[in-house]
């Protein structure tokens, strides 16, 4: 399907100094904001999100925890990756500051979420790797090793999930993320036998292979499709452990989930459905489900499984998959730009779109332009604006769904060497 872009013009000053100009201005006001304690911070930011940024409840103010998603794990990688790139003294001590913070309180993780990537413990060890090798502290290195092989809370088999934020997929990605950094087998060694897991909780229906989706109504819900909480997050986390084993075993899980996702998918949306809240009972045909079309949910998401699921197997099937859905991401980002103060956020707003088209330049090489045209007029209409960087329920400094994502995201436009956190441990765009 040709694609047809828009005649968007950028602001006039859109070039790579501004992008720097304004991520380095994000890492100053979270530098600004930042609530010292004994050599350890944080920041107030906004609560009632989920880890992929749902809305659950009125939004309230609190202090935020330790987390890689939404929390100072998140906030510390992209100072640490700014300090990087600027050499800025106060952006290095205030990502050691968080991040020691989320080491200090990785403990208080729920067993309910300690595996996962994006709200566990796996994604605040990444993170501290990750710190440890841009700011040449080869302590915090030590200590993101130390616990990535901490014992899972027993009640976590209990109450966890399967998915990519806060369950088993996201334990797999982010300790195969993580063995890069720490180069120990044993990680590696662990997340093998979490993809055992993972593929023993798999239902099997004969629409495909599903997990059951987070809640106390889960068993009566269909398994999602999409990255953060459904099929594709498990999926991906099998192909990133086949490719740092060799070891084929889980072949059928992931077709089998490949092909659930496939069943749902509908030709005239080119996009998958979200399918929260919707019981088992009710097929196909019998309902409307929306389309949504954000990293955590639908193509862009989706984009990125089969993305890497192509680039590990070469599967042909996988690339047009991979197309298909770069291709629903970027008309998606086109009719966004058009809207006033669109939620700019990595997880389910413009920037986390256009950082898949990124990651999907491979394929899709307009996205490119696309994506840098996103940063442009985003600098253009909110670097300067008293109300910040639109983050959709409200400011936040978080990773996911706030400030440090928007920056991130600048950062990958100036350098695109600067490795994405939707897609960790994958070779940069």
């Amino acid at each position: 399907m040709p694609m047809r872009f828009r005649s968007i013009a950028p602001p006039a000053a859109g070039g790579a100094t501004d992008l720097l100009t304004a991520a380095r201005g994000i890492g100053e006001r979270l530098v600004r904001e930042a609530v010292w304690y004994r050599g350890q911070c944080s920041w107030i930011g906004v609560a009632g999100a989920d880890g992929d940024g749902t809305s659950r409840r009125r939004p309230a103010h609190r202090a935020l925890g330790p987390a890689l998603g939404d929390g100072t794990a998140g906030i510390a990688l992209f100072l640490a990756q700014l300090h990087a790139v600027t050499g800025d003294e106060a952006l290095r001590r205030t990502a050691i500051g968080a991040i020691g913070q989320a080491l200090a309180y990785a403990d208080t993780v729920s067993p309910a979420v300690v595996r996962g990537l994006y709200a566990g413990r796996p994604g605040i060890a990444y993170a501290a790797a990750r710190c440890g090798r841009l700011l040449g502290d080869e302590r915090l290195v030590q200590r993101a090793a130390k616990l990535a092989r901490a014992p899972t809370p027993e009640a976590h088999a209990r109450t966890g999930s399967s998915d990519l934020v806060s369950g088993t997929a996201g334990a797999i990605a982010g300790l195969l993320a993580l063995s890069h950094l720490v180069g120990d087998e044993r990680v590696v060694a662990r997340a093998a036998r979490l993809g055992d897991e993972l593929a023993a909780a798999a239902r099997r229906d004969p629409e495909g292979w599903s997990w059951a989706p987070a809640g106390e109504r889960s068993r009566a819900a269909h398994g999602l499709c999409g990255l953060a909480h459904g099929g594709a997050g498990a999926a991906w986390a099998l192909f990133e452990l086949s490719a740092a084993t060799g070891d084929s075993r889980h072949r059928t899980t992931i077709e089998r989930a490949l092909f659930y996702e496939r069943h749902w998918f509908d030709v005239d949306q080119a996009n998958w459905p979200d399918l929260r809240g919707i019981e088992r009972r009710e097929r196909r045909g019998t309902f409307t489900a929306p389309y949504a079309t954000a990293w955590c949910h639908g193509a862009p998401g989706i984009a990125l499984s089969r993305l890497r699921g192509w680039q590990i197997t070469g599967d042909e099937r996988l690339r047009c998959a991979a197309v298909t859905a770069l291709t629903t991401t970027a008309a998606h980002v086109e009719r966004a730009l058009l809207a006033p103060r669109a939620n700019f956020t990595l997880c389910h707003g413009l920037a986390g779109s256009a950082d898949v088209l990124l990651l999907g330049a491979e394929l899709l090489a307009e996205g490119t332009a696309l994506a840098r045209r996103v940063g442009e007029i985003g600098v253009g209409r909110y670097a300067t604006s008293l109300d910040g960087w639109p983050c959709g329920g409200g400011r936040t400094p978080a990773l996911l769904a706030g400030d440090a994502g928007i920056g991130l995201f600048l950062l990958r436009l100036h350098d695109p060497t600067v490795p994405s956190a939707l897609l960790v441990g994958a070779p940069p765009s």
